[in-house]
């Protein structure tokens, strides 16, 4: 098993521990890999076919750590749960997050860090859901000026690396980003173009790169006039 395999299934156990409610004595490391498979199948079958179920896991397994938002796609095949609970669960966590919250950040309220982290990781693993409502949901996040450049940043990554995103969706995706200056304020180009070489880092199809790719080159542009 690779070491990516192995945080996750570290990551999903520490999770079905607390659903479960098993002793907190109990030795959880990546050579209990018997164990994991054990705990994982009472899980698997039953509890993550529930969307409010798994979105009150999620909760869990996103305040206790940061996943990687790479990691999700194999989270979601390993425990088989379908686009519909994927998208319910998830998005139910931002809804109800970001009424607690609110969209911008507020550093005078340091206790909301955590429910900002559950936002966030929320909206990475949303890039796994190839349902047209999460598609919409990522697009209207990313071009809101309104809301804080953190998720906004998080949007463009999970929009941009879905897979049902062609080239010409890409290309409008860009073209309604820059059509308006209020949509990329100053504050904000610096954290999408750290976005956006993140996702040119992964593989996808060439003439989509290209579309991205020139993307960067105009926030970089703009960057530079700041």
């Amino acid at each position: 098993m690779d070491m990516k395999k192995m945080r996750l299934c570290a990551c999903l156990v520490t999770l079905c521990l607390t659903a479960t409610h098993l002793p907190a004595s109990y030795n959880v490391t990546l050579r209990n890999w018997d164990d994991y498979q054990s705990v994982l199948q009472l899980e698997k079958m039953q509890s993550f076919k529930d969307a409010e179920k798994l979105k009150e896991y999620l909760k869990v397994f996103f305040t206790e750590w940061e996943p990687l938002d790479n990691l999700a796609l194999d989270f979601k095949r390993y425990l088989q749960i379908s686009d519909e609970v994927m998208r319910d669960a998830l998005t139910g966590i931002v809804r109800e997050s970001s009424a607690r919250v609110g969209w911008i950040r507020d550093t005078s309220r340091s206790g909301d860090a955590t429910v900002r982290r559950m936002i966030r990781t929320a909206i990475q693993w949303m890039w796994v859901c190839t349902d047209t409502e999460t598609k919409k949901l990522l697009w209207d996040i990313a071009m809101d000026s309104a809301k804080d450049s953190g998720y906004r940043r998080v949007a463009t990554i999970a929009y941009l690396r879905r897979a049902d995103v062609d080239v010409q969706e890409t290309k409008d995706f860009f073209k309604s980003l820059f059509a308006d200056e209020a949509r990329l304020p100053a504050d904000h180009i610096a954290v999408f173009k750290y976005g956006i070489e993140t996702v040119l880092k992964e593989k996808m199809d060439e003439k989509k790169r290209e579309e991205i790719d020139a993307a960067y080159r105009v926030i970089t542009a703009r960057e530079k006039k700041e």
